[in-house]
Order: structure tokens, then sequence, then C-alpha cells
């Protein structure tokens, strides 16, 4: 199949083995922290591997949630979005912290790690029981689950990219030679990856790997 094309809403990275990327790692169990925050607008926040969430905040009637990756990687959590088991049990760690904020509408924002996992959700046509109406993908581990993207037709993407990682894991790389966490096993680099997608990158505010994460198109689909 060819890559499905989609335009994104409007337009408008510190490499480190503690945020970025790519490997395998073992498998722990999911945590949450709802906190009793309760919001009808939120973002999800899905940090790096190695990183971690943290606890739930509201400004301005939004709430950004921050939950714990699905499994351990590097000396803290990280994002294991395949095989389709850790698929479904990432996606759930995401579903239980929008039920629990009661959120009517969702962005959910990535960033290196959680935006791989971010965007094969996107891919994947997920929803969120409904809420899910864009998806930031910030500086992502450029691999396979994009392939055969199909989205739903409720939500919208963005795509940011540092460019940080193109001499890390230029396209063909061996994501298991740098202990990153990538579907496939290889990088495919941000030109296909991109495609897949149907969106074009757009410069992020940093050139070095670090999260982008009060992206404009945020507060306008959350509008």
């Amino acid at each position: 199949m060819k890559p499905h094309v989609r335009r994104a809403a409007a337009s408008l990275g510190l490499l480190s083995a503690s945020i970025g990327g790519c490997s395998d790692a073992d498998e722990g169990a999911p945590v949450t922290s709802p906190g009793g925050v309760v919001a009808d607008r939120c973002v999800v926040r899905l940090h790096g591997k190695g990183g971690q969430g943290g606890s739930p905040t509201v400004d301005a009637g939004i709430a950004t949630l921050s939950p714990d990756g699905n499994a351990d990687g590097w000396g803290g959590r990280q994002w294991l979005y395949f095989p389709e088991d850790d698929y479904a049990s990432a996606v759930e760690v995401v579903a239980q912290a929008v039920a629990a904020t009661q959120c009517a509408e969702v962005v959910v924002a990535g960033f290196s790690n959680g935006a791989s996992f971010a965007a094969k959700l996107y891919c994947a046509g997920e929803t969120l029981s409904g809420t899910l109406v864009g998806v930031v993908i910030d500086d992502p581990v450029t691999d396979s689950g994009v392939a055969e993207c199909a989205p739903s037709a409720s939500a919208v993407a963005a795509l940011y990219w540092t460019r940080a990682l193109e001499s890390v894991a230029p396209a063909g790389a061996d994501c298991s030679a740098i202990d990153w966490t990538c579907e496939g096993g290889t990088s495919i680099g941000i030109d296909a990856y991109a495609a897949w997608l149907g969106i074009e990158p757009q410069p992020s505010i940093f050139t070095d790997h670090q999260p982008y994460w009060v992206v404009p198109e945020i507060e306008e689909w959350l509008n």
C-alpha cells in the first residue's frame, strides 16, 4: 500500500540516553497519576525512553496528564508499543488517565520514544473513546510503527523535527546497536516516516533533542 496522505492542521532537541529513544526493555506495571483532577480538555504528555510521568496539573481549564510508560527502560520508564500485547498495554495506560480525568477532548503529545508511540496510536486509528482530537509527534524515533497509516477522521496530527537524531540513527540504522526501541528494528528516516504519516515535518524551536511541549496546535485544537 502506498503511504497514506494526510495534511496536518495549522503550521505553525539535548540528545541523551535519558530521554531519547530506541530498544526493548523489561515490561513493568503501568502507572498513572490521576490525582483527582477533572477537566473537559486534556493534554496527555508521553515522555521519552528513560523518562517518567508526573502528577496532573490544570491551567486555564486544560489538564495536563503525564502517565508513566508501560515498560522499564534506561533506568526509568518507556513506551513499549509493539508487539500487539504491549501496544494494547500502552494504549490502556493512556485510556485510563483520560477516563479518570473525564476528558471530553484530548490531545496526545509525545516526545522521542513517546512520539513514536503517539504516531502509532494515531496511525492505528485510535480515538480514545471518541475524545482524541489531535496528536503531536515531537522528534520521534523514526520506525515502522507508522506503516500503512490509517488515522481516524476525527483526529489531526502535527510532526516536529529538530534533525538532532539524523546523525545518530539515519535511515537503515540498527536500533539494537544504539539501544533504541524501534518497531521493525531499524530507523526508516524522517522522509519515509513523514510520507507514511502524510504530514510535512515542521522545524522545532529547538535544534537539540529536547521536548517542544507547548506547540501552537494544542491551543488551536482545544479552543
